[in-house]
This record gives structure tokens, sequence and C-alpha cells, in this order.
């Protein structure tokens, strides 16, 4: 499958419609699209865009973004997709976008009227618009880059990666065959596209298969989920990270789910988030009156460094749900579980230390597990997660590779922690560098320069590591010293980053606490063991 020749040959009777805020949908068809792609292209070629070029788009969820984002794949350009500003303030975001465009170059900062002002304050803003001629569609090589992403939200420091033809053809051939996508599957998505699932995930994926499909912005979804839901009663693929299925399934009243057939709704991807399958139980329970099937749940694992998709389920086959012996979750060392089921064989209590499957990979992508040594470990032992094959990017764009993911020759180092079982791989999370707050990625880098900056404790005596639980992010922030005044500042900064339902814990303790190597770096990893192992004394923070 050549994902670019709709480009040039779009499928007659389908196309994409766009959730209007009047309740309505704005319709077009893939002729339409492919058309005012090309005239987009070339529009940009006209303003000085050479082919292998860097654009950025900083646009919301709309006709004109798709217009541009395939007007640079028409034009042999690489789009980037920024993120729109959101809650944050403008001072964080204006840094935030700064820091992707100095690393992107782009040759265009392409943009609409709403966005233009924050736009000038990085660089000089090329508002969208289409030539009157369409471009011819160059041919490009599969180590051509497709796409631009960054891998963190207004939280953290953004790191570019380089996204190959290649990495992104066997992605999207990825999640179509844990879909089982069948021509005619239509799709329905309420997901940020600067985000991987959602632009890879769900458009890409829906696009270049020439499949009809649905589009939200989040903010909608956020205003009603019932509209997204209310899609799925004629689409069959979509998906979500597991903070929206609980939205979901608390906003929505039963007499609503009572008027909704799902038995047409075959794949729902849960991702971006460690997968608490309690969420999926209550999801199912919910939405079983209208016919839901909690074979469709389909819990994945990925990230950016890998395009996206890393392991997924067997369609068909519901999560698999383990309960391992919590003594027995010490790296390198095997996993014993207390207790296996298939989801809906019996019900899954809250905050339970249950784990869900996220199913196997496809193709040439293999995952393993390997101890501290990089020693590969045998099923059922936890380790750090390592994957390899053609899914897998190229690395960071520039200097920007300074976190817990690491890239080696062949294999990427993923920085999580995991083990397999009944050949599926079971995560619990990062190993004390980055965790990700409602899909996002916040690494823990910055986390701890906030900290310092806010209390004023010296950076040789604090560490924060992620500590995540099953169903929320989590951090604790060693300290070698006293307790005093500065923990009401450091509470507060890292409720403001994190939001009110992470865990945060303070660890007091004298010099050596913190564990360091040889070159003066925090050994998160073993600091996380001891909080895992009960080695260390801490204090819940409210």
């Amino acid at each position: 499958m050549n994902i670019r020749d709709w480009l040039t040959e779009p499928r007659a009777g389908r196309g994409v419609r766009f959730a209007a805020d009047d309740g309505g949908w704005e319709s077009h068809s893939y002729a339409e699209l492919a058309l005012a792609a090309r005239r987009s292209g070339a529009a940009m070629v006209e303003a000085g865009a050479r082919r292998g070029d860097v654009v950025c788009l900083l646009m919301p969820t709309s006709y004109p973004t798709l217009c541009a984002f395939f007007g640079a794949w028409a034009a042999g350009l690489t789009p980037c997709m920024i993120t729109p500003p959101s809650f944050t303030s403008t001072a964080e975001y204006v840094e935030l976008v700064a820091g992707i465009v100095r690393q992107a170059r782009p040759a265009l900062l392409v943009t609409d009227e709403k966005y233009a002002e924050v736009a000038a304050q990085v660089g000089v803003p090329y508002l969208h618009r289409e030539a009157d001629e369409p471009i011819d569609v160059p041919p490009v090589a599969d180590d051509d880059l497709a796409i631009l992403q960054f891998t963190s939200g207004s939280t953290g420091t953004p790191r570019g990666i380089p996204v190959s033809w290649r990495n992104l053809a066997v992605n999207i051939a990825s999640s179509r065959a844990w879909c089982g996508w069948t021509d005619g599957d239509s799709c329905a998505s309420w997901l940020p596209l600067y985000h991987d699932m959602g632009l890879i995930g769900t458009l890409l994926v829906t696009i270049c298969s020439q499949g009809d499909m649905s589009l939200m912005r989040p903010a909608q979804f956020l205003r009603d989920p019932a509209r997204w839901l209310e899609c799925m009663t004629t689409a069959a693929v979509t998906a979500a990270p597991p903070f929206a299925l609980e939205y979901a399934a608390a906003r929505i009243p039963a007499e609503r789910i009572a008027t909704w057939n799902f038995e047409g709704w075959r794949t729902l991807f849960v991702g971006a988030q460690i997968v608490d399958p309690a969420v999926l139980d209550r999801f199912a329970t919910t939405f079983a009156p209208a016919g839901f099937d909690p074979a469709a749940l389909r819990p994945a694992y990925g990230m950016a460094e890998t395009t996206l998709g890393v392991t997924g389920t067997v369609p068909g086959t519901r999560p698999l749900v383990v309960q391992p012996e919590p003594d027995t979750l010490r790296f390198g060392r095997p996993v014993k579980l207390e207790s296996q089921f298939r989801l809906g064989e019996r019900p899954v209590p809250a905050r339970s230390g249950w784990l869900t499957g996220c199913g196997t990979p496809r193709f040439d992508t293999a995952v393993g597990i390997v101890d501290e040594d990089g020693s590969a470990l045998p099923d059922d032992y936890l380790g750090e997660i390592v994957v390899s094959g053609a899914t897998l990017t190229g690395g960071y764009l520039g200097d920007a590779g300074a976190s817990g993911t690491r890239f080696a020759p062949g294999r990427l180092h993923t920085g999580d922690a995991g083990f397999r079982h009944d050949g599926e791989l079971f995560v619990l999370g990062r190993m004390g560098d980055s965790l990700k707050v409602n899909g996002r990625a916040v690494y823990v880098e910055d986390l701890e320069a906030a900290v310092i900056e806010a209390t004023g404790l010296p950076a040789s005596r604090c560490v924060v590591v992620s500590a995540p639980e099953t169903d929320r992010a989590g951090v604790a922030l060693f300290v070698e010293g006293r307790g005093g005044e500065w923990e009401t500042a450091a509470r507060d900064v890292l409720r403001a980053r994190l939001g009110p339902g992470a865990r945060l814990r303070f660890v007091l303790g004298r010099p050596g606490l913190i564990k360091r190597t040889t070159s003066g770096k925090p050994r998160r990893r073993a600091l996380w063991q001891q909080l895992q192992d009960g080695a260390a004394e801490t204090i819940e923070v409210s």
C-alpha cells in the first residue's frame, strides 16, 4: 500500500467530516481534499519551501489543517504538527513553540488568522492558502522524511523525532492488522493531531486507507463525550487514552446509552497511558446495554520514538488481566502472578494492582526485556522494554536525546519497565525518568528544574523520580536534608504541572540518600526500586 496514492487517485464516495460547534457536521470528499492539498502544496512552494524542507503547522483540527498537512506531502515537504494554545500561560506556550521551531528549523510556519499573533512571537507566520493550480506529486524514497513529530506537551522539553516513509508505512500496516481493517471501515476521533495516536493511529490509518473519517476537536469531546460515542453507532474503529473512557462512562446518562447500538463497533485502541483494567471494566459494563463488546477494547503500547505502535491485542480477543504479587516486582527478577483472567469474566477492583496485557508486535517489530546490563531476560521477568524493527525511527533530532529513552544500534531502550507473559507485553510504567499525564509525556528533568527554582533547594541535593501507579501518575521528590518551608512550594509546583490526581511523595534523608553514577548523574532506576521495595521512608503529600 502506497500511503500517498490517494492524493492523485482519491476514492470516490468517501471522505472526512468535521464536527461543527452548532452540533452539525462539515463534510468534504477525498477528491475535494486531494485537490485542495495539491493546491496548498503549490502555494507553499511559491512561498519558498523546497522539497525536503520542514513546514510547521500551528492550526487546530479543521479542514484547512488537513489541506496544509497533506499539501506538504503533495509538495515533498515534511509536515510537523504543533500543539495549539490551550490552558497554559501565553509565556509558557510561546516558550514551548519556540523550542520546537528552534529544533525543526521550518521553511514555513503555517497558521491561520486565529493563531497568527502567537505564531509571530516565534517566527514569521505563513497564513495557509491555496494556489490556483495543483502541484504534481513528486516521488519519495523510503528513507525520506514523512513527518516530524515531537514527544512532549506543554510541560515537557520538546524532543523532535523524524519519521521516515518506511516507518510510517509499517506502523499504518500494523495498526490495520491490529484492528482487522477491511475496505469500507470508518473511524471517528477527537484526539489531537499533534499527538501520535491522533495523527497516525486514527487520522493517517483511515485516510491512507480511504475510509470515511469523523473528526472532532478535543474541546468538543470534553464538552460532549456522547457526540464521539454516537459516531460509533456507524464507525468501526476509534482510539482513546484511559482517562477518556472514565470520563465518558461517568458523564453519559443511561437513558442516552440505551438509544445506541454498538454492535458494529469493532475496535477501541486504548493507549498513551498505563491501561488500568478497572477502567476498561467500567467502560465495558457501562456501555453493555448498547451492545458494546469487551473484545473491541484493544490495549496497545507504543511511543513516538517507534513512530507510534509497538504492540496491540489480537482482534476478537478480550484483554488479558493479571495481578502480580507486589513483592516479586523487582528489576531483573521473575514476576509471580496471583491471578489472571480475561476481561469480563469477573469484576476488576479499583486500585488493586492489576495489569492489562498490551498484546504482541506485528511484522518485523520485536520486543525484548533486558536487565540493567542490557542482557536479555526470559518471559515473566521484570526488566526494561527494548524494541527493534522497521517501525523504529532513526533517533532524536539534534542533541535532544537526553532522557530515559535511549537509542542504540538497531534497537530502542524505552525506559519503560515491563514483562512478557503468555505472549503478551505487560507495562508497569517509566523507570524513574518520565511519566505520562493525560497522554502527554512529562519529563522529570523539567519537574526537577521547576522544583529547584521554586524552592531554592540545591540541585545536588534533590531529584524527582517518576513513580506511576496502574491508574494514575505519580512522582517522588528525593531530598537530602530536612523538611521545611520548601515543602509547600515543591507541592504547589508539582501539583500545577501534574494535576490534582497524581500521587506525590517526599523522601527525606541524609547525604548519600540519592544514588548517583560515577559521572554524577542520579540513578533514578535505583531510587524507583527503593520505592518499590519500601526501603525509603516517604511522606505522602496531599
